[in-house]
């Protein structure tokens, strides 16, 4: 564990170093006098739900694995699925 001494200045900022240039930390309060500074990602809130859902995001990384594989499968017929709304008169 390496420990770096700085010192916040007088607007209460401090400076982390060029290692933390551009990226987004969380920096948790773990007791009085105490802060732990963590790097960390966003997710979008409306993306929130797979993450917090196991069996979603399993299911969405095989599908990434099998497409990097190339195992691919057929789109839907766009062609016929419109041949059918005019049918349809959709």
């Amino acid at each position: 564990m390496t420990v770096i001494q700085k010192t916040v200045d007088d607007k209460g900022r401090l400076m982390l170093g060029k290692a933390f240039a551009g990226q987004m930390v969380i920096i948790r309060q773990v007791t009085e006098g105490m802060l732990e500074i963590m790097r960390a990602k966003a997710v979008p809130e409306p993306e929130l739900w797979l993450h917090k859902n196991a069996k979603a995001i399993k299911m969405v990384m095989e599908g990434i694995e099998d497409a990097r594989k190339g195992n691919l499968v057929d789109g839907p017929d766009l062609h016929a699925m419109a041949k059918l709304a005019d049918e349809m008169g959709v």
